[in-house]
Protein backbone atom coordinates (compact mmCIF):
# COMPACT_ATOMS: atom_id res chain seq x y z
CA UNK A 1 0.00 0.00 0.00
CA UNK A 2 1.19 3.56 -1.03
CA UNK A 3 1.34 6.61 1.72
CA UNK A 4 -1.27 8.09 0.11
CA UNK A 5 -3.87 5.03 0.65
CA UNK A 6 -2.61 4.45 4.33
CA UNK A 7 -3.30 7.78 4.85
CA UNK A 8 -7.00 7.51 3.99
CA UNK A 9 -7.44 4.65 5.30
CA UNK A 10 -5.61 5.90 8.65
CA UNK A 11 -8.16 8.54 8.73
CA UNK A 12 -11.28 6.37 7.77
CA UNK A 13 -9.94 4.06 10.24
CA UNK A 14 -9.78 6.55 13.03
CA UNK A 15 -13.19 8.05 11.64
CA UNK A 16 -15.43 4.61 12.04
CA UNK A 17 -14.12 4.30 15.29
CA UNK A 18 -14.74 7.64 16.31
CA UNK A 19 -18.81 6.92 15.51
CA UNK A 20 -18.55 3.35 16.36
CA UNK A 21 -18.13 4.95 19.86
CA UNK A 22 -20.90 7.86 19.81
CA UNK A 23 -23.65 5.18 18.44
CA UNK A 24 -22.55 2.49 21.30
CA UNK A 25 -22.55 5.57 23.87
CA UNK A 26 -26.53 6.58 22.74
CA UNK A 27 -27.56 3.68 22.02
CA UNK A 28 -26.22 2.56 25.77
CA UNK A 29 -28.18 5.15 26.90
CA UNK A 30 -30.79 4.16 29.72
CA UNK A 31 -34.25 4.77 28.80
CA UNK A 32 -35.98 7.56 30.33
CA UNK A 33 -38.92 6.89 33.04
CA UNK A 34 -42.70 8.04 31.60
CA UNK A 35 -42.61 9.57 35.67
CA UNK A 36 -44.91 12.49 34.19
CA UNK A 37 -47.72 10.37 32.88
CA UNK A 38 -50.82 12.03 32.74
CA UNK A 39 -53.50 10.86 35.60
CA UNK A 40 -55.48 7.84 34.70
CA UNK A 41 -52.30 6.46 32.99
CA UNK A 42 -49.47 4.19 33.46
CA UNK A 43 -46.07 4.39 32.64
CA UNK A 44 -44.79 1.42 30.84
CA UNK A 45 -41.66 -0.21 32.26
CA UNK A 46 -39.91 -0.84 28.81
CA UNK A 47 -40.17 2.02 26.91
CA UNK A 48 -40.53 6.18 28.23
CA UNK A 49 -43.92 6.26 26.68
CA UNK A 50 -47.28 6.10 28.89
CA UNK A 51 -50.09 3.24 28.73
CA UNK A 52 -53.69 3.91 28.42
CA UNK A 53 -55.71 2.33 30.65
CA UNK A 54 -57.72 -0.60 29.62
CA UNK A 55 -61.00 -1.57 31.54
CA UNK A 56 -60.98 -5.40 30.52
CA UNK A 57 -64.06 -7.12 31.78
CA UNK A 58 -63.92 -9.42 34.16
CA UNK A 59 -66.86 -12.62 34.90
CA UNK A 60 -65.96 -14.51 37.65
CA UNK A 61 -63.17 -13.49 38.72
CA UNK A 62 -61.09 -14.29 34.93
CA UNK A 63 -60.45 -11.41 32.97
CA UNK A 64 -61.95 -11.75 29.15
CA UNK A 65 -58.70 -11.27 27.06
CA UNK A 66 -58.07 -13.53 23.90
CA UNK A 67 -56.73 -15.88 25.88
CA UNK A 68 -59.28 -16.79 28.24
CA UNK A 69 -62.15 -15.97 25.69
CA UNK A 70 -63.55 -19.51 25.59
CA UNK A 71 -63.82 -19.41 29.69
CA UNK A 72 -65.85 -16.29 29.42
CA UNK A 73 -68.11 -17.44 27.04
CA UNK A 74 -68.76 -20.44 28.94
CA UNK A 75 -69.14 -18.00 32.47
CA UNK A 76 -71.56 -15.72 30.27
CA UNK A 77 -73.67 -19.24 28.73
CA UNK A 78 -74.12 -20.66 32.24
CA UNK A 79 -75.18 -17.70 34.29
CA UNK A 80 -77.67 -18.49 36.44
CA UNK A 81 -80.99 -15.87 35.92
CA UNK A 82 -80.88 -13.17 38.23
CA UNK A 83 -83.66 -13.88 41.34
CA UNK A 84 -85.88 -12.20 43.23
CA UNK A 85 -88.49 -12.28 45.74
CA UNK A 86 -91.04 -15.37 44.79
CA UNK A 87 -95.00 -13.74 44.46
CA UNK A 88 -97.21 -14.25 46.73
CA UNK A 89 -100.72 -15.69 45.40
Amino acid sequence: MSAPHRRWAAALGGGLLVVGAAVGIVASAPVAAADTCAPGFVPNPYTAQCLAPVNTPVINGQPCIASNIALCSSFIQNQQPPRGPRPVG
